[in-house]
């Protein structure tokens, strides 16, 4: 299931394989390391297809494991009919699949919900103030032994888990601020409620409950996790954006901690159930029969609460979103050429797509007088003309087409973020931005998350920086520029200036 997308076809003339066939073909991918899959969905309305019904191509991913954490499963019953996929061990309901008419899938979505406190200490590490209150933490234990033991039934081995808890969630980090003792907590809106998202998955599986874009979205409102939810049957398609985001107080700002005081704490948070205001449904990124739908692990909605660091002008979903548009202005989608598009996205480098066509503007704005440089922008330009692609010479070759210009870039990457921002933003600056979002995460970067070879590629980098400020420097209208023009510039920018 996480390997190779899931398709949906509302109109039942598609072949189907069993589902015994499905789940060998899904276990021998999984247990094959050289086949990944990533986080995904495409949906088109029927508006745009050639069978005038709504075509969906689901891509999910729960990590790279073998096996992986997805089971495939069918239930009937009372209230209940549904086939997809679930997690193991939290298999009670289908979480991505399909009811009797309607089929549903999900990627991650990356709002914050999650937020770090200061918490004073008093009278010992182990003691907080609450609200003036010196207060005791709860300590939380659990002691773990192994196999073999000994003649006397005794384990050979254990260890203990310990955690603090406070009324602002279990303590992560111990510091001091301004002299003074802390400990930072954090504190998720989730935290106490993992449970209460099964009301929300009971519904999707209910095909007396899910009857149409409108309930679908009803149904997923109750998931308290952040997640982006796609739907479509035989005529409509729906998004929704799910999690409980909390009500912040105002001039808080989540990217940072506050202080454990009422004044920084959720509107109307209560400690005992850690339930708190959250904002309304409606205020969720949310959409019925859209011409279509791309996800790839998406950027937050335009204005919609906090995004992750490096999510801007270019991320990996601009590889599907380039594709799919195409195909819709193009008319006739079929199920086939919405999957070749997702197949397309997964061999292209976001990098030599998005970034370096400007890149070799700057480059060819003068005479590249050095003979080994210019040999290596040449290799670029034409690996550029072939589609910028990381693909094999020929099936099985596991040899790069263009080889040496994917070196080149992959070498080239982490040495031009560095000789572009460093200088402006200083040496400290520069390495604390880079502790919070790696330059690179190319497929052979081993400088970045995920470390070479990962399956998983393009989900955090600096490629948004880089392309605003070489568009910057090349005079092209840039929305939401950097503070300075970096490159060619750099030396003379503003210590601290991003």
């Amino acid at each position: 299931m996480a390997t190779e997308p899931l398709i949906y076809d509302p109109t039942g003339t598609g072949a189907s394989q069993s589902a015994s066939a499905a789940a060998a073909k899904a276990t021998a991918n999984a247990l094959t390391s050289a086949k990944r899959g990533m986080s995904n969905a495409l949906v088109v309305s029927g508006a745009h297809t050639a069978s005038g019904h709504p075509v969906a191509v689901f891509g999910p991913q729960t990590g790279y494991f073998a096996p992986q954490l997805l089971m495939l499963q069918e239930i009937q019953g009372p209230g209940i009919s549904a086939r997809g996929a679930s997690f193991a061990g939290l298999s009670m309901y289908v979480e991505l699949g399909r009811g009797q008419d309607y089929s549903w899938s999900a990627t991650t979505s990356g709002q914050d919900i999650i937020d770090s406190y200061a918490v004073e200490l008093c009278q010992d590490d182990f003691h907080y103030l609450y609200h003036g209150t010196c207060t005791a933490m709860e300590k939380i234990e659990q002691k773990n032994s192994w196999a073999p033991t000994t003649a006397d039934g005794t384990a050979a081995g254990s260890y203990t888990m310990r955690v603090w808890k406070t009324k602002y969630g279990p303590v992560a980090y111990r510091a001091t601020v301004g002299g003074k003792k802390v400990a930072y907590t954090t504190l998720r809106s989730s935290y106490m409620h993992e449970a209460d998202s099964i009301i929300g998955f009971q519904m999707l599986n209910d095909p007396d409950y899910v009857k149409s874009p409108q309930t679908f979205q009803s149904a997923v409102q109750h998931i308290n996790y952040t997640f982006n939810w796609f739907y479509a049957d035989s005529t409509h398609t729906a998004y929704y954006n799910s999690g409980d985001n909390p009500v912040r107080a105002s001039g808080v700002d989540a990217e940072f901690p506050v202080w454990a005081q009422a004044s920084y704490e959720w509107r109307n948070w209560n400690p005992t159930t850690n339930t708190a205001d959250y904002t309304a449904a409606s205020a969720h990124p949310n959409s019925i029969d859209q011409d279509y739908y791309i996800s790839w692990n998406n950027k937050q909605a335009k204005d919609y609460t906090t995004a992750p660091w490096g999510d801007g002008s270019v991320h990996r979903g601009n590889l599907l979103e380039d594709r799919v548009k195409k195909l819709v202005a193009a008319g006739g989608v079929t199920r086939a050429s919405l999957v070749k598009a997702m197949a397309d996205a997964a061999l292209a480098d976001l990098r030599a797509e998005d970034v370096l066509p400007d890149l070799l503007k700057v480059i060819n704005s003068g005479t590249v007088t050095d003979s080994t440089a210019a040999a290596a922008v040449t290799k670029l330009q034409t690996w550029l003309t072939a589609g910028g692609k990381r693909t094999e010479t020929s099936a099985g070759s596991k040899t790069y087409a263009n080889a040496d210009a994917i070196r080149v870039l992959d070498a080239w990457w982490p040495l031009l973020v560095e000789a572009e921002f460093k200088p402006g933003l200083g040496s400290d600056l520069f390495t604390a931005f880079q502790a919070n979002l790696p330059v690179d995460e190319s497929p052979s970067a081993a400088h970045g998350p995920t470390g070479s070879h990962a399956g998983s590629s393009f989900q955090y980098g600096w490629w948004s920086y880089v392309d605003k400020d070489i568009r910057a420097v090349l005079g092209e209208p840039v929305q939401g520029p950097l503070a300075t023009k970096y490159c060619g510039g750099a030396a003379s920018a503003p210590a601290g200036t991003s």
